[in-house]
């Protein structure tokens, strides 16, 4: 090991190891302090809808005071009913007293959804409330009854339960409810006049706290002191016994259907009544994860920066013979191929290195000469073996005109449509044409291959008006026609048809090439377009459907390129999609 990584590594590890340390007592923590923050913040709220809801069952117990200290009330509950005009009497006491539970009650707090009181001296009872009522209820023989009674005179107030004095709407249950109840007594004689109740729907108490969130990763739960679910996230838990009920004021852990769960509950002092917050431990994790991550983020920042400082220092001390020794060094490695070995810093090692660097320089000085040579005399050759291209086309043309002077006319297509193939190959070399002269390579190209297969091959051309002087790649259509006759026509006997349309649709350029061959499985239409094959003897050039697909990508974007569609046995179908674009003629004379 060299001088300059030891001294690095002591520095490094000297900086380094304090600020783990560090870094991992900051981690647990952070990780504590912030888990505790979340939970008393949530225990905060849960203390806070308590308080809300205690101050809401006051305002109800106050209304309660003062139907009790009307002395209206009082008078007609003491009333007997004999006698003729009993019964009238008592629809004018009803009256009265459905007019006092209106005003001083139901009209106070619209969250109200039944008032009643229930006289011991009449079969009838007062109401107010928008609900439709049912008259046969008797509050007497609610179980809860007995717990109004035996505060005599003071508040019960009655947890959860289902509203009997309302009427059931048709196919559904009576609506949950809570209950404030207390008894009437007369003040000289202590004797029942009757049972005020106050009747809220528990729907009506969500007010009194925000709204949750929809979260699968929280539950909310509001308990009677009957330990009775008041409230939940889940409608279908209201009304039902609190599973978690050993769960103790506070903060604590607790399972559920096998996740963890943190339960941060909070319990009314005055009605018994618990709000109960449970939040996934994984939750918390996420929400607490920001400062951890900040603590780790800084070790490493600070780990960097040591690494960086050692760096630095090590590289002044070792810097001016390291380097010319490890110059020497790389050299004889480049040239031997062996890696560059890490040893100390040796004064010796830099002369023996110095010397074989001179000789190499010589050794590789020559070399170079010697492949140059060897390189113009190849640029000699290649030149003297190259042909004229007019040359092959004054011969071609010759051979067309003794073939039209024999009379051999279809001698003289073939060498007509070859010629221009090989015009069009070679006088340019511009990625793009017009469309009229990629359609005129195509026929030229079909009346060759006919010459093979007998003028079995039926070309269909269609063209929109207009679109021949858009611009198209070159060697766009020749390569999808090519794959069409060696691929989907191969071993047919029948007529092979392909039929080229051309049409433009907005400012895009579409080619559909269809024929009437043996079809492309979809592995080998995925092999066309993803996989790159190597020409065959067959070909009229190098390019295929991979080829074409990459050009259009390459030259106008991802949005462009080749699709395939192909039943096997009936057709293939090529559509090929390019930009809608006036071929300008400068670009051919550049």
């Amino acid at each position: 090991m060299s001088l300059r990584k030891k001294l690095m590594l002591s520095m490094i590890s000297i900086a380094v190891i304090p600020v783990v340390v560090l870094g991992s007592f900051c981690y647990q923590y952070f990780s504590k302090v912030l888990l505790n923050n979340v939970q008393q913040r949530e225990l905060q709220n849960n203390n806070q809808i308590i308080y809300s809801l205690d101050d809401f069952f006051n305002s109800l117990s106050k209304i309660s005071d003062s139907l009790l200290m009307s002395e209206e009330l009082t008078r007609i509950l003491q009333n007997t009913y004999h006698g003729p005009e009993a019964q009238l009497q008592n629809y004018r006491d009803k009256r009265q007293v459905e007019e006092l539970l209106y005003r001083n009650g139901y009209y106070l707090d619209n969250r109200i959804e039944t008032i009643a009181i229930f006289p011991e001296n009449s079969d009838m009872f007062y109401y107010c409330t928008k609900e439709t009522i049912n008259p046969a209820y008797d509050v007497r023989e609610e179980k809860w009854y007995s717990r109004i009674l035996e505060k005599e005179g003071a508040q019960a107030l009655i947890g959860i339960h289902q509203n009997g004095l309302v009427q059931a709407s048709f196919q559904a249950r009576q609506p949950y409810c809570v209950t404030i109840g207390r008894s009437i007594y007369s003040a000289y004689e202590s004797k029942l006049l009757g049972t005020i109740i106050i009747n809220v729907n528990v729907r009506d108490l969500q007010e009194l706290w925000p709204e949750p969130d929809q979260n699968f990763q929280e539950k909310f739960y509001l308990v009677d002191d009957e330990n009775r679910v008041v409230f939940s996230d889940s409608s279908e838990e209201i009304g039902g016994q609190f599973s978690m009920s050993d769960l103790s004021v506070g903060i604590s852990s607790c399972e559920m259907e096998g996740v963890l769960y943190d339960a941060m509950v909070s319990e009314s002092g005055h009605q018994g009544w618990k709000s109960v917050k449970m939040i996934m431990r994984s939750k918390l994790d996420k929400e607490i994860a920001v400062v951890p991550y900040m603590t780790i983020t800084l070790v490493l920042v600070l780990i960097g920066l040591a690494v960086l400082v050692s760096l630095f220092i090590s590289k002044i001390f070792t810097r001016p013979l390291q380097e010319l020794y490890v110059k020497m060094r790389r050299f004889e490695a480049e040239k031997s191929g062996n890696p560059l070995p890490e040893n100390q810093v040796e004064i010796k090692g830099l002369s023996r290195s110095y010397n074989r660097m001179i000789e190499e320089i010589n050794s590789l000085t020559i070399k170079n000469y010697e492949t140059e040579l060897q390189l113009r005399r190849a640029e000699l050759m290649a030149l003297q073996s190259q042909i004229n291209p007019h040359f092959i086309y004054n011969t071609l043309n010759s051979i067309k005109w003794m073939a039209d002077m024999q009379g051999s006319k279809r001698m003289v297509t073939a060498l007509d449509s070859l010629i221009k193939l090989m015009q069009f190959s070679s006088k340019n070399s511009q990625e793009v044409n017009r469309i009229q002269d990629e359609i005129d390579l195509i026929k030229d190209y079909i009346n060759l291959i006919n010459l093979k297969y007998f003028d079995r091959i039926v070309t269909l051309i269609r063209v929109e008006p207009g679109i021949e002087r858009y611009e198209t790649l070159k060697f766009l259509l020749q390569p999808i026609v090519e794959n069409s006759i060696y691929h989907g026509f191969n071993k047919m006997t029948q007529s092979c048809a392909i039929k080229i349309n051309i049409s433009r649709k907005g400012d895009r350029i579409l080619y559909e090439v269809i024929d009437n061959g043996k079809g492309m499985s979809k592995e080998k239409i995925r092999q066309a377009l993803k996989e790159e094959h190597s020409a065959n003897s067959h070909s009229f050039n190098k390019i295929g459907l991979y080829n074409v697909n990459k050009r259009i990508q390459y030259m106008f974007g991802e949005d462009y390129g080749v699709k395939i569609d192909s039943e096997l046995g009936r057709y293939t179908r090529v559509l090929v999609e390019i930009p809608a674009r006036v071929y300008k003629e400068e670009k051919a004379d550049e």
